[in-house]
């Protein structure tokens, strides 16, 4: 069997695994024709890639890809999350138009917006709409349903409340990007928020600390050569580096 070939099948269960959580080698096995030894062979690749936990009859996703909640991701990388919003609040100048996720660097970043003067914030994150309204404001919360475990609006009417606004800027996060070409984050209507934002904005900034190179996350929301701006810390290593500046302007806080 060519290389290609199995790269596809494991590409496969890869994400068959990330958006079931849990595959068996006896569907997989029927699924691609194959042996069982040919799929535990495929897991046992998934697993020293940090994706699969191997399991008598098949595996689970690792338990370093399980979404943490949002007062966890709150709690994380606090000082350098600051230096971070610190950065790129030298991106907004007063009357700006300006688009926030529900990433909680982005939160962090949404308290420093009582520095500026008369900007406008559109959000689907109803924390930060808050915090923003009460620095008095201009403040939009995009409308959908709230997934419990980021506080994110989701859903078709944000969508289309998005796709009627046009921004002066974007302020994304991002859960990770380990191995792939594009900053990423854990699911899919999370995602398609953030590829609507993008398209409402005449410039992308996204935020994420240095660990975010080292943590692999599901959904690849854009790619680096479609985001003008990334603003992470200092500590991210030289290659990591290298890699991102060759695509998109790499700031350091």
């Amino acid at each position: 069997m060519s290389n290609t070939l199995i790269d596809e099948r494991r590409q496969f269960i890869e994400k068959k695994l990330l958006v079931e959580g849990r595959i068996k080698v006896s569907e997989l096995s029927d699924f691609f024709n194959v042996s069982s030894e040919t799929i535990r062979k495929d897991l046992l690749y998934l697993e020293e890639k940090g994706i699969a936990k191997k399991g008598y009859g098949g595996a689970v996703v690792a338990n370093s890809l399980i979404e943490p909640n949002i007062k966890e991701k709150h709690n994380k990388f606090i000082d350098e999350k600051k230096e971070i919003a610190k950065k790129a609040l030298e991106y907004i100048s007063d009357g700006m138009i300006v688009l926030l996720d529900a990433g909680s660097t982005v939160y962090t970043f949404a308290k420093m917006l009582a520095l500026k003067n008369n900007i406008t914030v559109f959000t689907n994150n109803p924390k930060a709409a808050q915090i923003v309204d009460d620095y008095k404001i201009d403040t939009y919360l995009l409308g959908g349903r709230i997934r419990n475990n980021s506080n994110a609006i989701v859903g078709g009417w944000a969508l289309r409340e998005l796709s009627e606004i046009k921004a002066d800027v974007a302020i994304l996060g991002t859960s990770g990007f380990k191995d792939r070409q594009g900053p990423c984050v854990e699911n899919f209507e999370e995602a398609e928020i953030k590829q609507a934002m993008i398209k409402s904005a005449n410039k992308t900034i996204v935020l994420g600390d240095s660990s975010k190179a080292k943590t692999y996350s599901m959904i690849e929301y854009a790619k680096w050569s479609d985001i003008d701006i990334f603003v992470t810390n200092a500590e991210m290593n030289k290659e990591t580096k290298d890699r991102i500046s060759d695509k998109v302007e790499l700031v350091l806080a």
